[in-house]
């Protein structure tokens, strides 16, 4: 017998688990599927993320969820010249984010949420007032399919090969997260520690063109290590999709890329993404009423659009750089004045809060080093 809900939710993801969460708590009935046989595994995630945005959307993490408070960031030039940011007042902390997706999923269920792992959706048949969709071997009907699948469903245009390593080593900072620039071995990205213990550290690479693990292996030369685990995690880093709603199914989280462009960290902007959507359609549903869902896109980029823009706008000019550009734009931008303003901005709108710190005279300097239509957008917007 075909089983019936309001909403199908394809993914076990923070973004999907959210949007059930807050649909249900609606009284709406919502399925969720995940493929994997558990929720929040693998782990891809490094978990980086601020408590303030959590908070304003109503998902905070339980202490036992938080690894690590980070203190500061060191950012490293392809020679190694760094300069460190203090990130004490930014409430940023590290996730196990295994243990998040299980908070979050429990939540859901208290909810009345149903949450089925080692399920996969396929595809939609479109059915008169709703989708049918086959939920591991079973068949059932929805009015609405949530597309929560993450990279698999967001836009191919900006897609990363990455990978992390979790491990240990003596010279893991156990505060400190550090980014690593280099043009030659990370084009388009960059590598990153973020410590989640003492000496523990996801470790990951990211870059056009380039073997990830290799470039990590490479990255580990003379840094005594032990590895833990292995992850290949690409990463998305094209903006938001055009449409977040098609018919009768959203995208939410990653599917939607509610990521940001610079750093491919997405959990506060997807979770708000979620919060709005459910909102949405939870209404939507109940008046009968699917145009109404338009609603949802036109919120969550009031809030988030332009951070989205001016980061990819960012993006841009980072691609651009060469290895002597990077040491030059170190030379231009690393001063006191700079980095304590950093300090003092926002984790969760951090392409904002970096042009508030260079102000026009930085991005002037910024520009004699590369002449791009991406620094003239950014004077012209600071």
């Amino acid at each position: 017998m075909t089983q019936t809900y309001d909403i199908v939710v394809a993914g076990g993801s923070i973004a999907g688990l959210t949007f059930a969460s807050e649909a249900a708590k609606r009284g709406v009935s919502v399925l969720v599927a995940e493929e994997h046989d558990e929720i929040g595994e693998p782990e891809k995630c490094d978990g980086l993320v601020s408590l303030r945005g959590l908070r304003k959307y109503g998902y905070p993490p339980k202490e036992d969820v938080i690894q690590n408070q980070i203190h500061s960031a060191v950012i490293h030039s392809p020679s190694d010249r760094h300069f460190a940011v203090n990130a004490t007042a930014l409430d940023v902390v590290v996730l196990d984010r295994s243990a998040f997706d299980k908070q979050v999923a429990a939540e859901a269920a208290r909810n009345g949420a149903e949450v089925r792992t080692g399920a996969r959706v396929g595809a939609p048949a479109k059915r008169e007032g709703g989708v049918e969709v086959k939920v591991g071997d079973e068949l059932v009907r929805c009015r609405l399919l949530v597309d929560a699948t993450g990279p698999a469903s967001s836009p191919r245009r900006g897609i990363l090969p990455a990978a992390k390593y979790e491990l240990e080593g003596e010279w893991i900072r156990e505060h400190v997260v550090e980014v690593y620039l280099d043009a030659a071995r990370y084009p388009g990205f960059f590598a990153w520690v973020i410590p989640f213990g003492k000496h523990r550290a996801k470790v990951g690479a990211a870059g056009y063109g380039i073997n990830p693990f290799r470039a990590l292996d490479s990255f580990l030369e003379g840094r005594g290590s032990t590895i833990l685990r292995r992850v290949s995690a690409p990463i998305y880093v094209g903006g938001p999709a055009p449409s977040f709603v098609e018919r009768r199914k959203v995208l939410v989280g990653e599917s939607a890329g509610q990521v940001k462009p610079t750093t491919a960290g997405g959990i506060m902007t997807s979770i708000a993404g979620s919060v709005i959507s459910a909102k949405w359609a939870s209404a939507a549903l109940k008046e009968n009423n699917m145009g109404s869902m338009a609603g949802y896109q036109r919120e969550w980029e009031s809030v988030f659009l332009k951070e989205m823009r001016t980061m990819l706008r960012l993006r841009g000019v980072l691609e651009k750089l060469s290895n002597p550009d990077l040491e030059a734009v170190f030379s231009a931008l690393a001063t006191p004045k700079f980095v304590m303003k950093l300090s003092q901005t926002d984790f969760d709108f951090h392409a904002t809060a970096l042009l508030g710190a260079l102000g026009v005279s930085g991005l002037l300097r910024v520009a004699r080093v590369v002449a791009s239509a991406e620094v003239r957008s950014l004077l012209v917007e600071g």
